[in-house]
Order: structure tokens, then C-alpha cells, then sequence
């Protein structure tokens, strides 16, 4: 095959552009090429609608290069290079890409996914996050504090409750707390020097991380409850930077006094009187 004939034939394929062309560039079909700006009218500034306020990404200039508009944020479907302008541009901060693994269709990514602490001790996702959230406050200046997650001591979100349990019954007591570095957690009773469970098999104390990054939620649970498990029982967390802790009253009747007083079986909350054990509300669970 001469050299002319090589030419001819590579001409034909970019004219008549083959599957394996299509999947190099990804949705954009060639009736989806990019249309030249001596398609635009004329630039008449006076035209154009309001410069849009508190863009989260950033202004851009539209396809024509003549109104100001407001970029697209992470995450959005965005218009590669090649691309009839459709969907919008990304902010200055981020990246139009085909992501691998997620939808054939090109989106705003930001070029690092490391996340990052405000000024407002919040934690972001990324750079470009702290930078959408810095661009649509009112009235406060948000800027980086340093890289990687905000550090905090523990701040409690859910406490311990007051509760009534007649003997044999099982109840729970649960604690929720958040921090960065993530938070250590233990159970004790009060009257006692080490952290429950200790020598009482039938206690269980159990925690894990979550529901959200930097929480930890914590159970005390017992087994049949007896009398001598009445007491106050103590939630603390604690991390390098502080501790909290939260306690909650557990009393103990016992069945008889339980129909007489028309209770159902089961875990009470007495945080009103402990004089009316007719005022019920669960705060636990029972087994």
C-alpha cells in the first residue's frame, strides 16, 4: 500500500469514525463536537442576565465567552473538551473526567480527596468542599486550618437514661459520643474502683464506631437484672484532647411491687419523680 493510499484510508476512518473511536471518547458522539464560537451572536454584556451571586464553584464564562454563569460543583456532569457545550464547566478547582468504576458520563472531580479542617473546627470532605462551603457563607470568613480531619475532645450526643427494671428483666443502657482522634469509651458504677464488667458475667459492655465518621456508640447491658444491681452507672469517653461523661439512675423493683403499681414488664424511665412509678417511658430494650 503506497504512502497516498495510507493517507486516503486514515482520512476515511476519521470521517467514518469506527465503534473502537467511539469508546475513546465517551459520549460524545461526533454529531456532539464542539460547535466554534463564530457560531455565538455578538457579545452584548448589556444582555446578559445578572452576574450570579455566591456560586458555590466559582463563575465561568458561558460557552460563548460572553456571560458570567455559575460553574459546575463536584460531582456534577460537566462537558470534556471535545463536547458540545451541554452540561457546564467545572469550577476552577476541579477536574472534568470519566471516573473508572462510576457513570460512562463526565463529572467535576477534585483533584484530591483528602479530607481537610476549616477555620470553623469542621471537617470536609476535600479542599474543594471547605472552598464551596467558604464561597456561600454569610458573614462568617471560612479558610483552611490544616489538612486532614478538625481535632476535637469528645462532645456527647446521646446519653444514658434513668430506668426502672423489675428483677429478672434485661436491660440497656446506651452512649453516644463524637471526636477526633476517635474516642476510647468505657461503663462504670458508682462505689466501683475498675470499668464494668469486670467480675459480672452478666454484664456486657459493647461499642463500635459510627453511625458517622468520628463516633463512637457504646451499650451496658444486663442479664436478668437483680437487686444488687441498682445503682448509678457512668459513661465516660475520652480522647487526647478531653473527656466527657454522662451517668444515668438505675432502680430495681421487684414483681409484686411491679402489678401493683400496674406496670408493664419492663424498662421504665422514672427521670420525672421516682415517687410516681406510674409515668413510664422506655429507655432501653428488653430481651
Amino acid at each position: 500500500m503506497s504512502s497516498a493510499q495510507s493517507i486516503l484510508l486514515v482520512s476515511c476512518l476519521l470521517c467514518f469514525p469506527s465503534p473502537a473511536l467511539l469508546w475513546i471518547f465517551p459520549n460524545t458522539g461526533w454529531s456532539n463536537e464542539v460547535e466554534g464560537k463564530e457560531n455565538c451572536p455578538l457579545c452584548q454584556e448589556y444582555s446578559c442576565p445578572p452576574v450570579p451571586q455566591r456560586c458555590p464553584a466559582g463563575r465561568v464564562k458561558d460557552p460563548c465567552g460572553c456571560c458570567w454563569e455559575c460553574a459546575n460543583v463536584e460531582g456534577q456532569l460537566c462537558d470534556l473538551p471535545w463536547q458540545r457545550p451541554h452540561y457546564g464547566t467545572c469550577g476552577e478547582e476541579l477536574r472534568c473526567q470519566v471516573m473508572a468504576g462510576h457513570s460512562e458520563e463526565p463529572q467535576c472531580v477534585c483533584p484530591t480527596q483528602e479530607s481537610v479542617c476549616g477555620t470553623d473546627r469542621r471537617t470536609y470532605k476535600n479542599i474543594c468542599r471547605l472552598q464551596e462551603a467558604a464561597r456561600t457563607r454569610r458573614r462568617i470568613v471560612l479558610s483552611l486550618a490544616h489538612t486532614g480531619p478538625c481535632q476535637e475532645a469528645p462532645v456527647l450526643l446521646s446519653s444514658p437514661h434513668d430506668t426502672v427494671a423489675v428483677i429478672g428483666q434485661s436491660i440497656i443502657l446506651g452512649c453516644e459520643v463524637s471526636a477526633q482522634p476517635v474516642a476510647e469509651m468505657e461503663w462504670r458504677k458508682e462505689g466501683m474502683e475498675r470499668p464494668l464488667p469486670g467480675e459480672h458475667s452478666h454484664i456486657i459492655i459493647q461499642s463500635r464506631g459510627g453511625p458517622q465518621r468520628h463516633q463512637v456508640t457504646g451499650w451496658l447491658q444486663i442479664h436478668q437484672v437483680k437487686q444488687r444491681d441498682a445503682g448509678l452507672y457512668i459513661c465516660r469517653a475520652w480522647n487526647m484532647f478531653g473527656e466527657v461523661s454522662s451517668s444515668a439512675r438505675l432502680r430495681i423493683i421487684s414483681p409484686v411491687a411491679s402489678e401493683i403499681a400496674h406496670h408493664l414488664v419492663g424498662v421504665f424511665d422514672v427521670s420525672d419523680d421516682e415517687d410516681d412509678p406510674s409515668r413510664e417511658g422506655p429507655s432501653g430494650s428488653n430481651e
